[in-house]
């Protein structure tokens, strides 16, 4: 089990580092994730090791996040009246940001491929990013399921602040609304999940640090 502290920090960091990837790599939010057309273009022009490293650091940032969750899921697990809510929520995390990654990873390839000369390999691009969006659909909704079982079992066991908690919920279910509904490329509903749930997170880490 990771210390308070530890938790806290990862917590603060992990949002932080998650929200500059996404605003600094490559597929900045002026681009439509759902044009891929548009993607490939952005791809094909950005600098390929800079991309592969900018979806790589946003996997570390969104790591850190579910490591940090961890301490607040393993004191909720002794509790008997959620433990099962915080258990699953647990695996959840771990099952979604395990997907999660693979999405970032076949984005990395289809970077790489949009970059060939002459456009030789934009259908292999095209196939890497549309397995990836397969994929980040699916890890999503988990991932946003996870958080939304440990936001009702902290409001219930008061693991931590319950606004936070109840405001984490609500994040984890337009997270997978999202998602299933078919919309997870619309940035104007994604953005709530993504964008609130950071900044969600960053308030239960600095929160966190301040109780110790």
């Amino acid at each position: 089990m990771i210390s308070k502290r530890l938790a806290a920090i990862l917590l603060i960091l992990g949002p932080i580092i998650t929200v500059i990837a996404a605003f600094t790599g490559p597929l900045g939010p002026e681009i439509d994730w759902g044009d891929t057309q548009a993607v490939l273009g952005g791809l094909a022009q950005a600098n390929t090791d800079m991309a592969k490293i900018s979806f790589l650091i946003l996997d570390v940032g969104l790591l850190m996040s579910v490591i940090g969750f961890r301490y607040f899921i393993v004191g909720m697990n002794s509790n008997d009246s959620v433990s099962n809510y915080s258990s699953i929520g647990g695996m959840l995390l771990i099952i979604g940001i395990s997907v999660v990654l693979g999405e970032q990873f076949l984005y990395g390839a289809a970077a790489e491929a949009a970059a060939m000369p002459g456009g030789a390999g934009m259908g292999t691009a095209a196939a890497m990013w549309a397995g990836g969006q397969a994929l980040g659909a699916g890890g999503t909704a988990v991932l946003f399921a996870g958080y939304a079982l440990i936001g009702i079992a902290a409001f219930l066991s008061g693991a931590f602040n319950k606004i936070l908690a109840i405001l984490l919920a609500i994040a984890g279910i337009i997270g997978i609304a999202g998602p299933v509904s078919g919309n997870y490329t619309e940035v104007a509903i994604m953005i709530i999940p993504y964008l609130g749930g950071a900044i969600i997170t960053l308030l239960i880490g600095i929160l966190t640090l301040r109780s110790e």
